[in-house]
């Protein structure tokens, strides 16, 4: 088994833009990186994140490299 580089990226997509995060960041830093006000509508409820088969998401979940997510209004 090949032993990751802490300083490692990969590449996940948030509502199919392309974003290069540190390999072990999670959902959180994803919706982050991509647009801060992404994550604060997450934490406020207006918006839940699911995975690219439609199972939803916390903002604690784990991230593998060409991962998908989208946020989806609540309301």
């Amino acid at each position: 088994m090949r032993q990751h580089d802490v300083n490692e990226t990969i590449d996940v997509y948030v509502n199919v833009r392309k974003i290069n995060i540190y390999r072990g960041m999670n959902v959180k830093h994803a919706l982050i990186a991509c647009d801060q006000s992404l994550y604060k509508a997450a934490l406020a409820g207006e918006v839940r994140v699911e995975e690219e088969n439609g199972f939803m998401v916390g903002l604690e979940g784990s991230l593998a490299d060409g991962s998908r997510i989208f946020t989806v209004a609540t309301a």
